[in-house]
């Protein structure tokens, strides 16, 4: 490695570090602020909800730009259709990356997550999520929690595959969004991310960027009903199994369709 590629290297790691801990100090700085607000009688639960889940959208696109700007990655965001789609339905992703769900957030004002339960307990997001209405992974009624979400009206992001796409980048579903979207009879609106070159893979360290940055592609496609790919008059167990099986041949084409798409990727926003 030659003397520029180490400066080069250490300028990398550094500019990843900063970033990382401005949004740490970001989602403390808003726990704090929306724990101080909490107890006041005028701010309803629903209102304070919907302020932190704005503020977080706002904190997210801050720090994607901020990555930008050092050169860690670029993006562009066709998500018209998502921006378009009727409350109350489940918007699911493939997971190529550790940033995924933080490019979903910075796009999407009002939406609710599943959140890992080191993000639960972190002193950094734990408040922010508690307090957004968010729902813990390892909780015991996750799916009646999701369920009256959804009848309220609320989006729920979901990552089928549960964690990051392995290194084959074959795409293997687990039945949690299936499972609900059959319990609710809630309409699915996929998103479809690529990410080229692959970086930040599970195993990859945070600082384990391409030189250059990856380049990111959201595209947000058409809500899919059930109706649409599924015999619903079938027992649920086989109306699982067929919408897991559904959704994850509807990601490989459509992967298989962006990777053979030679279009210039155009930074957004």
């Amino acid at each position: 490695m030659t003397q520029l590629n180490r400066l080069l290297k250490v300028w990398q790691v550094s500019s990843a570090a900063f970033c990382y801990f401005l949004f740490g100090l970001g989602a403390l700085i808003v726990g704090i602020f929306f724990r101080l607000l909490s107890p006041l009688p005028f701010i309803p639960a629903a209102k304070r909800q919907h302020m932190i889940r704005w503020s977080v959208h706002k904190g997210c696109l801050t720090f994607i730009r901020i990555m930008r700007f050092f050169g860690l990655i670029r993006y562009s965001f066709d998500v018209n259709s998502m921006k378009q789609a009727r409350t109350g339905h489940i918007v699911i992703a493939n997971h190529p990356s550790l940033i995924d769900v933080v490019l979903l957030l910075a796009v999407n004002e009002q939406m609710c997550c599943f959140v890992k339960s080191a993000v639960w307990e972190s002193i950094f997001t734990g408040a922010v999520v508690r307090q957004a209405g968010y729902i813990p992974n390892n909780a015991e009624q996750v799916l009646p929690m999701a369920a009256a979400k959804l009848k309220a009206g609320e989006n729920i992001l979901i990552f089928p595959e549960g964690t990051r796409t392995k290194e084959d980048n074959v795409i293997r579903f687990k039945r949690g969004a299936a499972n609900m979207a059959v319990a609710v009879n809630a309409a699915i609106l996929p998103i479809v991310i690529e990410c080229n070159p692959r970086a930040l893979k599970k195993g990859d360290k945070w600082y384990n960027i391409p030189s250059g940055g990856p380049k990111f592609k959201l595209v947000s496609k058409n809500l899919i009903t059930l109706e649409d790919c599924i015999d619903t008059s079938l027992p649920r167990p086989k109306q699982y199994r067929q919408l897991t099986s559904y959704l994850e041949s509807y990601y490989e084409r459509q992967l298989v369709a962006v990777s053979d798409t030679n279009i210039p990727l155009k930074n957004k926003n």
